[in-house]
């Protein structure tokens, strides 16, 4: 969840890591903090809320050492003393952390039978103890930090910056840690998109590895210590700008970038797709697996290849993949859906599938990812840079790549283009057609309203899922998504006089269900929103919507994106950077 930024080069390193800390925020906004190391002495400033438009920290730029910290709180309130980085007791070195230390107790329990004192209520210092207990053994720094590194259990990445030797270490399990390299300068980063904008140069960190940075790096094994090789790897970086572009918020920005980024997910040759569809034919059953909207994106996959090509593919969530666990076979097929390709539970679920030899497929959108590392078969879902912590763009591109692989496997690749060409043409027209500012109007009528329900069936059930997730993220509203033959078993008694009951109604064998839906909760004085391609006496507000067919659900989803940011905003709240949550899930 947390991000982690350090940087050893030239003068102006607090103002480097800051600048880092900025493309990072969408991991945590808590609090943040920056650590600079200048004549032996280690400087802290941190502070609780969002770095956000911060321009200058009074932090000395002469320095040419630091690292950061943007938190997203596990362990410990949102405190300033709870902020990252933490300083050890001696002021020799500080340290920043990502992730969760599950023994943390038994640690801490086990550190102050020895007199150690603690000030902060953060399992992250915890760390720090350790490190001084094993520095106190009179063993090297280096070897100090691995061997504390080893005592700690669960997914943990951290990041030391020493006075002493004037070195930053990094140390990876689980939580992502990549290192830039740009002439004389080093970058150590939670992800390449926080320094993609000043090298494409990068040197990849594996599981139990750290770094030694001074002027040079070197590279370790956890386990035994024994130096490791490195490779400089250059990436093929996704877009680096990261501003709205004239839009007030970024969220506004992602989803009007949909008239691209659909299109974009889909830009696979049948030759790529082959390998993967290969395995999918052989393969006795396939899942798909992920977590929030994630999960929402992969269960519409696997609706879609049910549908579409008729397999047997089961949904899982990723966080409740044990009871799966007996079922899966050898050369069974996984694919996993995750914007970062770092979500914990989905790498854990992946993890399980290893085990039983199972062939792991990914649809993610940032490069370099643990999950892209684990797949056998990984795609890209070609997005570029989501800043808004609700998913949007990259919830239709996965969608639309899981349709292009159901076409293809029924050998309809050149009719899903054509397709996917009428989509992305009919998404161009609902943006020039007014639909944010007809929806901005729906939201002055819906601002003041607490309780809502949508409704969907079949290709869009899960969209009716994901619409109301999306609200709810942004509004802090009770916004319930539910298959609409739920209504009778126990739903359509929380309907009463004036609750907004929302409608998605394509023209399919499903249309004749929805309408009588509608008719239900309408004589129960719900006021009704129809998403439909037709109007009906039965709508009190109609949002009209091309006809797609199979691909309406990939256009369907945007009226609740759209009421969602415009709901964020009424409510004066920051659609951006909603509380309590992260972009990238890396803890579980």
């Amino acid at each position: 969840m947390c991000g982690i930024f350090g940087y050893n080069g030239a003068k102006g390193a607090p103002f480097k890591v800051k600048e880092g800390l900025k493309r990072l925020e969408d991991r945590g906004y808590d609090s943040w903090g920056v650590a600079a190391l200048k004549n032996n002495r280690i400087d802290i400033y941190k502070r609780v809320g969002s770095i956000g438009e911060v321009n200058k920290i009074p932090l000395d730029e002469d320095s040419s050492i630091a690292i950061g910290h943007t938190r997203w709180a596990t362990h410990g309130g949102v405190e300033n003393k709870n902020a990252h980085p933490h300083l050890s007791s001696d002021g020799s070195f500080a340290l920043a952390h990502n992730g969760i230390v599950e023994n943390f107790q038994e640690l801490k329990q086990d550190l102050q039978s020895k007199g150690y004192e603690f000030s902060t209520e953060t399992d992250t210092e915890v760390i720090v103890k350790l490190v001084e207990e094993h520095s106190n053994k009179n063993i090297d720094f280096t070897e100090a930090v691995r061997k504390a590194f080893k005592d700690l259990k669960g997914r943990n990445t951290i990041i030391l910056l020493d006075a002493t030797k004037s070195r930053i270490y990094a140390v990876r399990n689980g939580s992502p840690l990549v290192v830039g390299i740009k002439d004389d300068e080093i970058f150590i980063a939670s992800d390449t998109l926080s320094f993609s904008n000043e090298t494409n140069q990068i040197i990849e960190v594996e599981n139990n590895q750290m770094v030694e940075v001074n002027r040079g790096i070197k590279k370790l094994e956890v386990s035994n210590g024994d130096e490791v090789d490195y490779k400089i790897k250059k990436m093929n970086l996704e877009e680096s700008r990261i501003d709205k572009e004239g839009h007030p918020h970024f969220m506004i920005k992602e989803i009007i970038e949909q008239k691209h980024t659909i299109r974009n997910a889909t830009l696979y040759s049948y030759e790529e797709l082959f390998p993967l569809i290969n395995s999918i034919r052989q393969a006795e059953h396939v899942y798909t697996v992920g977590s929030g909207t994630a999960y929402f994106a992969a269960s519409q996959i696997a609706y879609i290849l049910r549908r579409e090509s008729q397999l047997n593919v089961t949904e899982i969530k990723a966080y409740e993949i044990s009871s799966y666990r007996d079922l899966f076979k050898k050369n069974d097929v996984i694919i996993a859906v995750s914007q970062s390709g770092e979500t914990a539970d989905t790498i854990e679920a992946l993890e399980v599938a290893k085990q039983k030899d199972m062939t792991v497929a990914s649809i993610v959108n940032m490069i370099g990812s643990t999950i892209g590392k684990m797949s056998d078969h990984l795609f890209l879902a070609r997005s570029g840079p989501e800043i808004c912590v609700a998913a949007t763009k990259s919830f239709t591109a996965q969608v639309a790549w899981g349709y292009l692989v159901a076409y293809s496997l029924t050998n309809r690749f050149n009719r899903f283009q054509d397709k996917v060409d009428k989509l992305t043409t009919e998404i161009e027209k609902l943006f020039e057609s007014g639909i944010v500012q007809d929806i901005g109007q729906l939201t002055k009528t819906l601002v003041k309203e607490e309780h809502f329900f949508v409704l969907g069936k079949g290709k869009n059930y899960n969209i009716a899922l994901e619409g109301a997730l999306k609200v709810k993220e942004t509004s802090y509203k009770h916004f319930e998504g539910f298959a609409s033959g739920e209504l009778k078993h126990g739903v359509i008694a929380l309907i009463e006089k004036g609750v907004p009951v929302f409608l998605i109604v394509s023209e399919d064998e499903n249309k004749e269900d929805m309408l009588s839906t509608a008719s239900e909760v309408k004589s129960r004085g719900a006021y009704t929103i129809g998403i439909a391609r037709n109007n009906n006496d039965l709508f009190d507000y109609f949002i009209k919507m091309p006809n797609l067919k199979q691909l309406d659900p990939l256009i369907n989803i945007i009226p609740f994106q759209i009421l969602s940011y415009k709901l964020a905003v009424a409510l004066e709240l920051n659609p951006d950077k909603p509380r309590n949550l992260a972009k990238s899930v890396t803890v579980k």
